[in-house]
């Protein structure tokens, strides 16, 4: 990933304005009585990451919060703020080093080289009716997403070592879009949800995603 993030902040408000913007005129051009609600959601999450750096990541976790507005009973727009962690693998990394530097992989030390997203999306959730308090739904929505990973620090026999290439990495800002499906459990005025989304990150080069598997509550 490019430290480009600093110089793009002026473009990556501009593209919350109209996210936001967006997201207030869908509203506004509705003729249907509305409905607000929101809450949090957490899970875990599979990287998809480029065949590059994929072997280094694996499970994540995430958490976050939402806000919807139902235009209809089955039909409900929703605006989701999402933060996602994915630790590196640093018993491979420290044998990889330890491998191509034909030293004890016990001298080693590794921390570091934690990837994280934070995503800002509006999402359409289209339901289906069953006549239960069971409701399945799809998902379809865009947005931005903020990926960055934190740097490298590696040390040999308590020494620490610079590893070329992993300091600096920074952060970069791209569009996604994200797709998927759920079932929501109605509990009077809460709403639990239970839901699998693909998210797709348009970076430059090969694009990146993750696989959130998510349980949230709306009230």
């Amino acid at each position: 990933m490019t430290s480009s993030f600093p110089h793009h902040q002026e473009i990556f408000m501009k593209r919350i304005i109209v996210l936001v913007f967006g997201f207030t005129f869908l509203v506004s051009m509705s003729h249907a009585a509305v409905g607000f609600g929101g809450g949090a959601q957490a899970g875990i999450s599979i990287s998809s990451f480029p065949k590059a750096i994929s072997d280094g990541y694996g499970m994540g976790f995430g958490f976050g919060a939402h806000g919807d507005v139902n235009i209809i009973k089955f039909l409900t727009l929703r605006l989701n703020f999402d933060y996602h962690i994915f630790p590196s693998k640093k018993d491979k990394i420290r044998d990889d080093l330890a491998a191509a530097n034909a030293v004890n992989a016990s001298d080693i030390t590794v921390e570091g080289l934690n990837a994280n997203i934070v995503g800002i999306t509006v999402n359409g959730i289209a339901k289906l009716p069953t006549g239960s308090s069971v409701t399945p739904y799809g998902l379809l929505g865009f947005g931005m997403h903020i990926a960055s990973v934190s740097d490298l620090k590696v040390t040999y026999q308590g020494q620490p070592v610079t590893v070329t290439g992993t300091s600096g990495l920074g952060s970069d800002t791209n569009f996604g879009m994200n797709f998927g499906a759920g079932s929501e459990f109605g509990l009077g005025n809460v709403k639990l949800y239970f839901e699998v989304e693909y998210v797709l990150i348009f970076s430059s080069g090969s694009s990146t995603g993750h696989i959130p598997i998510t349980v949230g509550v709306t009230i």
